[in-house]
């Protein structure tokens, strides 16, 4: 089996900790039987393909960080059917009008996540909500590189 996590992406010690039991117990986090379990965060809305709950760890600056999962366990985007496409769009156009933040951000790292940055080996997208004056920039890591930079 390939890896269920990149432990170098965890941003602390309690998602690294995390990160770590679910590895050794073969748990996806993501996946739908496993999410009410393992996810602090309740699933607010399902669809055919993705289901939306908020991010147990959510990046600083952010007035809401939302998680769009892909029901499947995939990797990447185009292993899902087109229609998996307009469903997210809607979500994200519902999620928008809930949340009426001035402005929001989308993110989605598709493929191997030891190279995108990601945590997950489980597609999933992030939606974070800004209000009108952040504390601070939030920033997305998008590379591999985002680790060795930290060191």
């Amino acid at each position: 089996m390939s890896a269920l996590y990149n432990l170098d992406a965890a941003r602390g010690a309690e998602q690294l900790e995390r990160m770590r039991a679910l590895e050794a117990r073969g748990v996806c986090i993501f996946c739908p039987e496993h999410a009410g379990e393992w996810q602090r965060e309740p699933v607010e809305n399902e669809g055919e393909h993705w289901y939306v709950t908020r991010n147990d760890f959510p990046y600083d600056g952010t007035d809401a960080h939302y998680l769009i999962v892909a029901r499947r366990h995939v990797s990447r985007f185009e292993e899902l059917p087109d229609e998996a496409g307009a469903e997210l769009w809607r979500i994200r156009r519902e999620l928008a009008a809930r949340l009426r933040a001035p402005a929001y951000a989308t993110i989605e790292r598709s493929g191997e996540m030891r190279l995108n940055g990601g945590s997950v080996a489980h597609l999933h997208v992030h939606f974070v909500a800004l209000g009108p004056a952040p504390a601070q920039t939030v920033r997305f890591r998008v590379s591999a590189r985002g680790a060795e930079e930290r060191a």
